[in-house]
This record gives C-alpha cells, structure tokens and sequence, in this order.
C-alpha cells in the first residue's frame, strides 16, 4: 500500500425513516511514495464532495467511484508525497441485506420498529465510508454519531460527550486504539441496557426494548470470561467498555467488533422458563468465541485473509475450553468431537475440500472459506497441537505471540515460531503438513504378534488415484486404560513393537489426532469385547465405531459389520458414543427408507433408540446430567419417524395438552413431539402449528415450531411450510432452516428439489445476493437428489449462477455421487445377504 491510513474522523448520521445515511469524514494518511493517485475502497456510496489537503493548501483533485471495483480514485493535479489530509463528505443507503450499515426491523407491542447497525466483515466496511477495507490498514478512529432524541448510539469506545442539537443528539466517542476497519461498530436504536463492571471494565448487554431481563446470563458470564482470558493470555483486557448487542435481524451467528459484540438474539438473549438446554450451551460457547477473539483477532489480526482459519478455530477451540472451565457437567470436549470433529471430516474426506491455509484473492472468496474447514477442522488441529507440545508450551507459546504482536498484524507461521520455540520441538514443519495440503490420513494397522505394520494414506470417500496423494506428521498415540507409546509418524509406513502382554489397543488415544484408523479384523474383534467390557476411555469407544462407519460410506467396509460391531454399545453409558452410534444406525435407516432391507436395518435402530429412552425416560429429572436432556429429545424425534407406536401415542397425547396448557411440556422437547404430531399430522395440524409460530414471543420459540411444520409426510402440506417460508413471517437470517429440514425429511425427497428451481429467483432475492446462509441452501440439495441427476444441477446452476457457493455447489454434488454409490453397495450387499 502506497498511502497509509492514520485516523479516521468519522460522523454518521442515518435517517431510519427514509433508510439512508449521510456521513463525513476526515482522513489523515501518510503517503510514502511521491503519487498523483489515492485509490480507497468504496461501495454503494454517493460521494457529494472530496477535498484533499497538503501542506496546508487544497489540491485540486477530481473524485470517481468505480461501482463494479468498489473503489474510489482521486485524481490529483501534482504529485505528493508525506503527511496529507482527505475530506469526504458522502451519502449510503441502510441496505435491508444485513451487512455493511444496515437497518434490522422488529415488531415491539404490535408496532414496526427499525434500527442501523452494522456487519462489516469480511469486506463492507467500504459500504458505510470510502477506507482502505483490509486487514492490515490498521488505524484509529473519532467515531460521532448523530441520532433522533428518541434512539440512543453506540460505537466500539464509549461515549466523550453527548450534545442535543434540536430533535437529534450528537454523541462523540473516545478515540479507538489502532484497530483494522472489518471491526468498526455502529449502531442507532432504541436500546435498553443491562449494565454490570468487573475492575474498571464495564460490560453491557444491549438488547431492544423489554428484553434486558433476558440478559443476565450472558452478563454473568461475560464478566467471567472476560478475567479468565486475561489471566490466561497475560494481558489485559485493551479497552474500557464491552458491549454484548442482540440484534433482530443477523446473518452470521455473531460479530467480534472490538468492544461491541453483535449477536442473534437467541445467540444471546436466555429466558430459563422458554429456552432448551442446547440454547444455553451454545450462547455460551458463542460468547466465549467472541471474547477470545478481542485478543486473538483484534489485538492481533491476520496479515491477510489466507490466515482467517487460524482466527476462527483459535477462537473456537479456546471458546470450548474456557465454557469447559465453568461447566465441566457439559461434556464439552467431547461434543467437539462429535460435532466439529465429524464435521470436519465429513467435508474433508471430499476431493473437493480445500486446504486449511488457502490462498484468498477478492471478498467474494473469503466469504467461501468462512466453512467447516477453516472453524472446525482447525479447531482440530490446535487441539492436536497442544497435545502434541504439551499444555504448558502451549500457552506460553501462545503469550509470547500475542505480546509480540499487540496492535499489529501477524501470520500463523509467526505462532507456529513462537510455540516451536517454547517447547523446542519441531512445530512447524509437523504442523504445516496438515495446513497446506488438503485433506487428512487414513491409519491402516496389521498386527502381527506383538508387531504392528502402519501405513498412512488419504482417505476420500470416492477414492481417485489423482487426489491420493499426501504425507502427514502424524503424533500417532497407543493405549488402552492409560497411553502406552507416542510416536510422529511421518513416513508412509512403519512398524511399531507393543509392550509384552498387553491387552489390546486403541491408535490414535484419546481422539487427539485428526485422522481415521482402519483396524485388520482381529484387532476388530479383540476391541469389540473391550469396548463391550468398557475397558476403553468412552471417547476411544466412540472413535472405533466413528471410523469403521465411514470406512462403510466409502466402501472398505460392510454394513453389517457395523451393525454387528454396534452390538457392543448396547450398555453403553456415556453421552459421546450412545449419541454417535444413534446417529449412524438411524442415518443407515433412512438412508434405506425405500429399500426392501430397511426393516432390518429398522431392527437394529430402534432397540437402540428404545434402550436409551428407557433408561432417560420422557421426563426432565433434576439429577439429569447436561448431555441427557440433548439425547432425550433425538431418541423421542427418532423413534417418532420410525413409526414406534408407544412412542407415537405419548407424544401425541402430550401434543394434545399443550394445545390446550402451553407451559406443559420443557423447552427441551418441544420441538421433538411438535414434529411427531406433524408427522402423523393433517392441515389441521398444520394450522395449528403455524398459529403457533405466529403467537410465539421468542424467536427460540418460533424456530422451534418452523422446525416442526417441516416434519409432515403429506407433500401438499411440505410445500405449504416451504412457502411459508417466503413469506414475511419469516426472517431471511432463518430461511435456510425450513429448506435444510424438509431435505432432512425422507417425505421432503420428492418436494425440495422441484420447488427450489421454481422459487429459486424469489430466495435470491429475500436471502440476498451473495449471502453465507446460500451455501446451506445449496448443500441440503445432497439430501433430496442422486447421481442421475448430476447433469440436470450443474445446467441449472449455469442458468443461476450464485456467486459465493461455487465450492458448494462442487462438494454437494460429489456428496451426491457418495451417497448414490452407498446406497448401491448396501443394496448389493443385502440382497447377496
């Protein structure tokens, strides 16, 4: 960059009536090389007038915004050269499509209510004023706002000075440390405010009005998080004010601005007598995520987006061990595994996955990347790491990276130097091999007495020798009750000696390493009887069956292998590997929902389904571990679609009274027995559930009946709830939910794909050009369509094109080919059976 951004004087003044802003601004930046052009980002502005400043004289200069670049050029009549000063006065539209300067709507006593907040990563910054939009043109910035008495306004600093000019105040805000544009916060409504301090840092949950009571969780919890995470990174906290924010309408889930944190309401806000038990979780974890980030992220940014992964999962892997600190009932680490480690592998184990460290061109491509891979397979790898050096290393590592790097920008490979160094091990080369390579290994082991023969080698799931290739720094780990050998494996085979007499087994201890293992059938069978005798850690008994089910969808192992091998879980005690195991046999299940051999399958699924209910029962106890009350409700919604009549005639005689006494049934299971009596349900059923969305209070509440009018088995009534969805009842930060569960319906198979062509121009419009929540549309498309169809979606999305789902679109199909040619080997394989 030729010209440097120093600081920016900014006033907004927006106009919640009409939907625009207007804005004026004051740049001051330092020019290193003698230039008669200054080139800013810029988007969707109107620039009124622009002066530039040197030495003290105007230069004369003529400004042009370039839409389709999103830049602004200044052509000056002589060259400069050093210190400089750019006035802007502009004007911008409060766009509806939540990002850049944008308005939210919300109803509040039957009333429409607006307010202006802001989204500016990765790039729309550029939306709200003429700036250089990246991440290392860092400055600080004079933030003013200008609002109606009626609204109050908030930055990422606290409020200077407040003056009243008329019917509007004039807020000015402290001065921002140097801080990356993609952070910046503004926001005008009508807020209230829950307001609690630890040491002299105040903390704020804002939400819209009559919503602060449902505050106080967060608030307790930010303030303890907010010591912790300074403790652990040895540096305090930078500013003197953290606002929460809830806001009505939000893509993402939340955004870290510096100081001003916006989330989804039902990200932030929690109500104990309406929200379930996973919402509390997960606003949690979000909370956490987001206040790492104010140091990981803010205080130190990455160079360049190609470093976004490491932003991300650092902040996703630190959010669970710190909401881990505070509740360790929660099982958290071993829902990481299940959710982002499966995730992970799931998109991963595809030809066209990417990898984690990825080169990044323009804004549309960072958007893409903001995915499995960078969050959770990241987060994975971290997780490896610190095993690998060791906890203490870890961090100390860690502290030195971010001391050295305050108020800058830094690279991974910056960490990576700093944690080699503190554990003096080899960090970077181990760790690189699973950042710049895509794709992660597959374990084979052949035992052969006491002697082990490893092998290492991609895993796919539609093996091509093309995409094979790949050798990873494998921390490879052994053990049975405790750890018995370590190893880095970074060859393509080699042999390990086992201690003699022992036991048995399990590679990969602990889950730590980010790879499958594939067991020889003998070491199968000894693990079957010590996983059945539970002499292995519950997170091993997870993994084993984890793997040998994958190894099925790519075709290296039998379904009834597993079937068989699932035996061993009958007894199961822990959350982890009960829920696993239910995930896969009901996956096989309705995978086979047409087939012949389905019953069979059926067989296996419900006795476990009915095992795990029996043992929780429909009731939420007080002694309830945290974990049971998420599988009660999968084991009552699963056991309602495969048509178990006791099951069935519970939930509906529950649906029956909580028609009549709404506070009868826990938040928990809602949503489960709303989607039972949708599934055995009519129109009138569907009327019921729809007066239910519309009189629900929260948004918790109301995603939870959206959910429920997707269960139906009639197509009429399937389709009735899609186009619900177009309606304005439902926001479009929530229009991926009815598409993503009617894919998941067996029912919804022959609906989804027809109607998402027909209506596709319609979501384009309401979910907006561009946005994330498209790439969730685009993957539920797996679900409902086979490999016969290959042609018909590449031509369709050729006449539709939809920019920022390209890679999607790519993955989604090659999931198709995998689950077509799954279904084929299973119906193979029964009917020889």
């Amino acid at each position: 960059m030729n010209v440097i951004p120093k600081n920016y004087q900014l006033t907004f003044e927006p106009n919640l009536t009409k939907f625009t802003f207007v804005g004026n601004e004051i740049l001051f930046a330092d020019c290193k090389k003698p230039t008669n052009t200054i080139t800013m980002d810029c988007a969707e502005l109107k620039i009124k007038s622009c002066y530039v400043k040197y030495k003290g004289k105007i230069i004369k200069s003529h400004a042009k915004t370039n839409e389709e670049k999103e830049k602004l050029e200044i052509k000056l009549s002589e060259k400069i050269k050093g210190n400089l000063s750019i006035e802007i006065e502009f004007e911008g539209i409060l766009n509806d499509r939540l990002l850049g300067f944008y308005r939210s709507q919300y109803v509040q006593n039957g009333k429409t209510k607006y307010l202006a907040t802001t989204q500016f990563e990765a790039a729309d910054a550029r939306r709200a004023f003429p700036c250089w939009d990246e991440p290392e043109a860092k400055a600080t910035f004079d933030i003013s706002i200008i609002a109606d008495n009626k609204f109050s306004a908030i930055s990422n600093m606290p409020v200077k000075s407040k003056k009243k000019i008329g019917n509007k105040t004039l807020y000015h805000f402290s001065k921002t440390p140097i801080v990356s544009t993609y952070l910046i916060y503004l926001g005008v409504g009508e807020f209230e405010y829950l307001t609690g301090k630890i040491g002299k840092i105040q903390i704020r949950v804002v939400t819209t009005k009559g919503n602060k009571s449902k505050g106080k969780f967060s608030l307790e919890l930010g303030k303890k998080l907010l010591t912790s995470y300074e403790k652990y990174f040895g540096i305090k906290y930078p500013l003197p004010k953290l606002d929460l924010i809830a806001v009505p309408d939000f893509a993402a889930g939340a955004m870290e601005n510096w100081g001003a944190i916006t989330f989804r309401e039902t990200i932030l806000l929690y109500d104990p007598k309406t929200s379930s038990t996973r919402t509390k979780q997960f606003i949690a974890e979000v909370i956490s995520h987001e206040i790492a980030h104010q140091w990981f992220g803010n205080l130190v940014t990455m160079k360049w987006w190609n470093d976004l992964w490491l932003n991300e999962s650092f902040a996703t892997f630190m959010a669970t061990k710190f909401v881990d600190k505070f509740y360790p009932e929660w099982d958290l680490w071993n829902q990481f595994v299940e959710d982002a480690m499966n995730v992970a592998m799931g998109l991963d184990s595809l030809k066209t996955t990417h990898p984690i460290d990825v080169v990044v061109n323009s804004p549309a491509e960072i958007r893409e990347i903001f995915d499995a891979i960078s969050y959770d397979k990241g987060g994975c790898v971290l997780r490896m790491l610190e095993h690998y050096v060791g906890e203490p290393n870890f961090q100390k590592g860690l502290k030195k990276y971010l001391s050295d790097f305050k108020y800058q920008n830094a690279r991974g490979q910056d960490l990576w130097n700093a944690i080699g160094k503190a554990s003096k091990m080899p960090v970077s080369s181990m760790v690189n091999t699973w950042l710049k390579q895509p794709g992660f290994p597959l374990v084979e082991i052949n035992q052969d007495g006491n002697t082990l023969k490893l092998k290492q080698k991609r895993y796919l799931l539609e093996p091509e020798k093309k995409f094979s290739k790949g050798l990873w720094s494998i921390p490879l780990s052994l053990g049975l009750e405790s750890e018995i050998s370590t190893k880095l494996f970074t060859k393509k085979s080699m042999t390990v000696k086992l201690p003699r007499n022992t036991l048995g087994f399990v590679a990969n201890y602990g889950r730590k390493g980010f790879y499958r293992v594939k067991y020889d059938e003998g070491i199968l069978l000894d693990l079957k009887m010590l996983v059945d005798d539970k002499r292995i850690p519950a997170i091993d008994r997870w993994a084993i069956q984890n793997d040998l089910f994958s190894l099925c969808v790519s075709g290296d192992e039998q379904v009834r292998n597993y079937l068989d091998f699932s035996d061993a879980y009958f007894e199961e005690d822990s959350y982890l590997a009960s829920v696993n195991v239910a995930h896969n046999l009901a996956s096989l299940y309705f995978r086979s929902f047409d087939e012949p051999f389905a019953e069979e399958i059926r067989g296996y699924a419900v006795n476990y389904f009915r095992k795990i209910l029996f043992n929780l029962g429909w009731v939420p106890q007080k002694s309830d571990k945290h974990t049971d009350a998420l599988l009660r409700g999968f084991a009552i919604s699963v056991l309602g679609k495969m048509n178990d009549d006791d099951v069935t005639d519970e939930a509906l005689r529950r649906y029956k009274k909580f028609l009549k006494s709404p506070g009868s049934i826990h938040p928990d299971l809602i949503e489960p027995i709303c989607s039972i009596a949708a599934w055995n349900g009519n129109s009138k059923t569907h009327s019921e559930l729809t007066k239910l969305y519309k009189t629900a209070k929260t948004m918790e509440e109301k995603l939870r009946f959206l959910g429920a009018l997707c269960g139906f088995k009639d197509k009429k009534l399937l389709l009735k709830s899609l186009n619900f969805s177009q309606t304005t009842h439902v926001r479009s930060q929530n229009m991926q939910l009815p598409i993503m569960k009617v894919a998941a319906n067996p029912y919804g198979e022959k609906v989804l794909w027809p109607w998402l062509k027909k209506n596709w121009k319609k979501i384009n419009k309401k979910v907006g050009h561009g946005n994330p929540l498209f790439n969730r549309i685009v993957a539920s498309i797996a679900s409902v369509t086979d490999d016969s169809m290959e042609k018909e979606i590449k031509t369709f999305f050729k006449k539709n094109p939809t920019p920022g789902t390209e890679r999607t679109q790519s993955q989604t199909l090659e999931r198709i080919r995998i689950n077509s040619k799954f279904l084929r080997c299973m119906r193979k394989e029964f009917k020889d059976g």
